[in-house]
């Protein structure tokens, strides 16, 4: 005879598994049954690890997104999701390089006063532009695009008029960048 324990999660439903096989189930309160690692439910922790990023950003970018799989319910502990859909929203999320457009339509974002040409031109300089002023889709174009070597290089030339203190400090962090004191600014007589 096979033993097996019933799991009440709160407002997702009973996980039902067997010690001996270490087969597992959960059968939400809707009626679905998850079967197996592939429909395992997974916290915010889990979930940033799938989609590759920390997970007070996987809150703050992908979490709240409205093309984001719901929850599969929220426990005292925070929101769970299916690491599936998780793991096939990634997987739809990943795109090929960003091409000359889609690069134009952020230059004229972050420098509108000046063609999308020459603000391309000097990439160090459009690079720190984006990581001062663009969307979180607009960066993860750019880092596809350029590569995060290249996002380090400008965040450690940019001009302080691009890069203040406090978003240099940001992400000197989030490039692992040691310290540096930023660039004097230029003052007017």
């Amino acid at each position: 005879m096979v033993q097996r324990t019933l799991r009440r999660i709160p407002s997702v439903g009973w996980e039902e598994s067997s010690p001996a096989g270490g087969s597992r189930r959960v059968i939400r309160d809707n009626g679905e049954v998850l079967v197996g690692a592939q429909d395992a439910l997974v916290g915010t922790s889990e979930a940033a690890a799938i989609i590759g990023v920390r997970p007070p950003n996987f809150v703050r970018d992908w979490a709240s997104r409205s093309d984001f799989p719901a929850p599969a319910g929220t426990l005292s502990s925070g929101r769970v999701w299916r690491a599936s859909e998780v793991a096939a929203h990634r997987d739809r999320r990943r795109q090929p390089p960003p091409g000359d457009e889609r690069l134009s339509a952020i230059a004229r974002k972050v420098a509108w006063w000046d063609t999308p040409e020459r603000t391309r031109a000097r990439p160090d300089l459009f690079i720190a532009r984006v990581l001062a002023g663009g969307s979180a889709d607009d960066i993860l174009d750019v880092t596809v695009a350029f590569g995060s070597a290249a996002l380090r290089r400008a965040v450690i030339n940019a001009p302080a008029a691009v890069l203040d203190e406090r978003a240099r400090h940001y992400w000197e962090l989030v490039l692992d960048l040691p310290h540096a004191e930023p660039p004097s600014s230029r003052r007017i007589p």
